[in-house]
């Protein structure tokens, strides 16, 4: 990084007038009124790009203060170093959030680029190459003035982003230097974003416990954006925007860069110091934070002033220029983040808007989402996958043999039909019943077990499909697994159980016993021997109200 051969004077200091009180903002009703030198700070200027100057050259200011600061009346202020030659700018309404930076521009406000917060035209005239000073001015009062000399053919001076902008600070020849990260085609800078260090360490370098280490850079998979606000509904969207980025590796953050569209970074983290984040963090990044004006919010990893559009709008982070992520929306809901479903926490699986869901837990005053930790489930499940505790795990479906229809109650005695139904499956191996099919064969489907949550059953259990749950009004029976709408017929029925349009099991019947089950012989337990008729006999065991059959247990031996 190249630094500045000199950036100030040695009288940088022509003296700040004395803050004159109530009376600071100049005319009645000026809306910079009350500004204190210091509040705000000039922290980047772009004086020299490559070719003409026109329309190209802007600065940054930054606001130092925890309250967003009306910027109408503030006057903008070119001139040589020794304070002649002066051209003013009187800036019409604008606002810049608390800890933000912003962005003044000399372009048109009509074509001034999406980084450039705000455009003075060409009121400054050109901003001086070799040797001038900027300037704020509220009511006759500096808020902040800095002297440059020497400014560098299409790279900015910056202040020193190893720390937050400081209008005592920025008075240090050392504390500057010229950028070296490029912004666009040909320009050298960090515009609406922290600045580069100019510190004599490598940004591939860091600083751990006072010695200096590489950074653990973050590669592609390692950040995925996790969650959003665009709208919030008890705050402004100035004070209470965020959006989340989840942590999949442990990783240094710095050099990490966050927009609206790639390659336009409003926000970058610049430190000496490694940032370090863990695998499994979720880092809130925040346009205020002040719990008090931005909604309630946890405190955020980081203040940045990225806005978020509430239609057509989009996110991305990368990496000195390397894009890691990048999600796009169509429209948004008041008061409700979008949260991305645990199971798509990936940077390809993030781009499919069907894996996105409102924010449903309230935060703070009351706005639904979960800012700076782990979403709930949207009940989106990827292909084979199901859910425990809301997180997705590879689902094991049932295969041939695996389950065995084991015995059926086709016409209780102490019930109607319709109330006393039931069938009962045997399980020979550990498996999920997600998308298990269920009907007279596997070509008519009456029913199909939803996916979602595991419904793991485990070897040896004998799992009961029933009409009616409430025992008592289904015979008393002991327990009941599923409610299924498929109805058994008393003479020539059949009954088929499947996944995936495969049939697992089916069996058929005759004829019937009122009162009594249909029960598979304890010695014939499998998915083909269960195709003999004579494998099978009428239920033993009374239950409940008094019907025979032993629903959810193993089944005596046949005589």
């Amino acid at each position: 990084m190249r630094r500045s051969r000199q950036i100030f004077t040695g009288l940088l200091v022509l003296p700040l007038l004395a803050w004159c009180g109530a009376g600071c903002g100049g005319s009645s009703g000026s809306s910079c009124q009350g500004l204190m030198p210091g509040d705000l700070v000039i922290s980047e200027l772009f004086a020299n790009p490559k070719g003409t100057d026109d329309g190209k050259e802007w600065f940054e200011i930054y606001n130092a203060t925890t309250r967003p600061i009306e910027l109408k009346n503030l006057e903008l202020v070119s001139a040589r170093a020794d304070g002649t030659g002066e051209t003013v700018h009187r800036m019409a309404q604008a606002t810049i959030p608390a800890a933000g930076f912003f962005v003044l521009g000399s372009m048109l406000s009509s074509i001034k680029p999406e980084w450039v917060d705000y455009a003075y035209q060409s009121d400054l005239g050109g901003l001086r190459n070799d040797s001038g000073s900027l300037a704020l001015r509220c009511g006759g009062v500096v808020i902040d003035r800095v002297i440059y000399e020497n400014c560098a053919e299409g790279a900015s001076k910056q202040f020193d982003g190893a720390q937050v902008p400081d209008a005592v600070a920025n008075d240090t020849l050392t504390r500057w230097c010229d950028a070296t990260v490029p912004y666009e085609t040909d320009s050298l800078g960090t515009p609406g974003a922290p600045n580069e260090n100019c510190a004599g360490i490598s940004p591939t370098s860091c600083k751990e416990n006072g010695q200096v280490r590489d950074v653990v850079k973050p590669v592609l998979g390692d950040l995925v954006i996790a969650e959003f606000m665009p709208d919030p509904s008890k705050v402004g969207d100035t004070a209470g925007e965020w959006f989340e980025i989840a942590v999949k590796r442990d990783v240094d953050l710095n050099g990490v860069e966050v927009g609206n569209t790639p390659g336009t970074v409003k926000f970058r983290v610049a430190s000496l110091d490694c940032v370090k984040a863990q695998a499994g963090d979720f880092l809130l990044f925040a346009r205020s934070g002040d719990p008090t004006l931005n909604g309630g919010l946890p405190t955020p990893k980081f203040v940045a002033n990225v806005s978020q559009a509430n239609s057509a709008g989009s996110l991305f982070v990368s990496h000195n220029g390397a894009l890691l992520d990048q999600v796009s929306w169509t429209s948004a809901k008041a008061g409700k983040s979008r949260a991305l479903d645990p199971g798509s926490l990936d940077p390809a699986a993030n781009d499919d808007p069907g894996v996105w869901c409102d924010g449903q837990d309230a935060y703070g005053a009351g706005d639904l989402g979960t800012p700076g930790a782990a979403n709930p489930s949207c009940g989106i499940v990827p292909p084979g996958k199901c859910l425990v505790g809301g997180a997705p795990r590879d689902k094991v479906a049932p295969a041939a043999g695996d389950l065995v229809i084991s015995e059926l109650m086709p016409n209780p005695a102490a019930v109607d039909d319709t109330a006393g139904e039931w069938f009962e499956i045997a399980v020979k191996r550990d498996v999920d019943l997600n998308g298990l099919q269920l009907g007279r064969d596997i070509g008519s489907i009456t029913q199909t077990l939803p996916e979602g949550e595991c419904l793991r059953v485990t070897a040896g259990s004998f799992v009961v499909f029933a009409r009616n749950d409430d025992p008592a009004t289904n015979g008393g029976l002991p327990r009941v697994d599923f409610v299924t709408t498929l109805s058994l017929v008393n003479t020539d029925g059949t009954l088929a159980v499947g996944i995936g349009g495969t049939l697992l099991d089916g069996v058929s019947w005759a004829s019937s016993t009122s009162g009594a089950s249909k029960s598979l012989s304890a010695n014939h337990l499998d998915a083909t021997e269960n195709d003999t008729q004579s494998f099978w006999c009428d239920g033993q065991v009374a239950y409940g109200a008094g019907d025979k059959g032993s629903p959810g247990a193993a089944n005596p031996a046949c005589p």
